[in-house]
Order: C-alpha cells, then structure tokens, then sequence
C-alpha cells in the first residue's frame, strides 16, 4: 500500500508568484530601460545640434547669393547659432523653444593678430586686439579654437514622469575650430563677357 500524501494542494501559487515577480521586477526594469534609452536619445540629438552650431559659428560669416555679408552672432541675426540649434533640435522631434535651450560660445584660444571693424558690418568702435577673446563668432580668426555648449531642461523633453532618472539638464559640449577664408581682394580689372 501507497503512503498518502498529506501535503496541501497549492493551486494557483505559480500564477501569483509571476504576478509578484513581474510588479516588482520587470516592469521597473522595463520603465527604467525606457528611461535610460530617452535619455541616450536626447543626448545624441543635442550633441549633433551642437555640431551644427559649432559648424556654423566657425564660418564667422555667411555670403547671401546678393552678395552681402551675414555675420555669425551666437544669439542675433539670420542664420545665427541659436537658430541653427533650435532649429535641428525641433527637426528632431524635441518640442523646445529659443528660451528653453542655453548656449554657452567662448573661445578658448585669444586672437593673434587684430580684429578692425568692417565697414557697414561692425559697429563703430569695434575692435578686438591681439590677445584678446571675442565674444562673438563673427570676430574670430582662422584657426582660433572655441567651444560650444548646449544645453536642454530635461524636463521639457523626457516623455514619462516616474522619478527613475532625474537630470536637471541634458547638456553637450564641443570644441571646434575657426575655418574663416584668408583675406583676399578681388581683381575688379579683369574683363568680364
């Protein structure tokens, strides 16, 4: 004869244990990798948004197809940097506007030779010597190092609100050089057909 098996039958534990197991284990780590993924995301758009920024202050100055010379100022004018920055962040799906983003210009490496006013571009009294470092990417010369930074609230760009990660902001920097053209004159002289 068999002996019995006085154990009580356990109906339905499995199921309440996958129950537990996926409240208090998967679905943080899935809220979490969902997080930590939008944060990679933002980070990779606001880098590239600075490249462009970077790319375009390193002009120092743009030529309209009239002819005229558009000077590259971080905060004024068309196209300035932060036109350019606000503008890829937006194309890249971040829902910011000009205040919310904050950009940083400074050179880091002081001019060599001086900076003279060019007529009907800079205002009177415009000059920035040998030594010195402008504030503004229009006034740099060839080859002057400067860095970018910008910088984004996390909270006008994350997607869900649960406190698993809590940047203040998302913020990239980098550092780019000066590709302005050697001044040259135009021989006015030369025939034209």
């Amino acid at each position: 004869m068999r002996p019995r098996n006085r154990s009580p039958r356990r109906h339905g534990v499995a199921a309440i244990e996958l129950a537990v197991v996926t409240i208090l284990f998967l679905v943080p780590l899935i809220i979490g990798v969902w997080e930590t993924g939008r944060i990679i995301h933002v980070k990779q758009v606001v880098s590239n948004a600075a490249r462009e920024g970077a790319r375009l202050a390193g002009q120092a100055y743009v030529i309209r197809s009239d002819g005229n010379h558009i000077q590259i100022k971080r905060d004024s004018g068309s196209p300035s940097v932060r036109e350019v920055v606000v503008g890829y962040l937006r194309a890249s799906g971040l829902n910011v506007t000009a205040d919310d983003v904050t950009i940083n210009f400074q050179f880091i490496t002081p001019r060599t030779t001086p900076y003279y006013p060019i007529p009907g571009l800079d205002p009177p009294g415009t000059n920035y010597g040998a030594g010195s470092l402008p504030p503004e990417p229009c006034y740099g010369e060839k080859g002057q190092v400067f860095t970018l930074t910008v910088s984004v609230p996390w909270n006008k760009v994350r997607w869900i609100n649960l406190g698993v990660l809590r940047p203040n902001r998302i913020e990239f920097t980098v550092t780019w050089q000066m590709l302005t053209d050697d001044s040259f004159q135009v021989n006015t002289t030369l025939p034209t057909w």
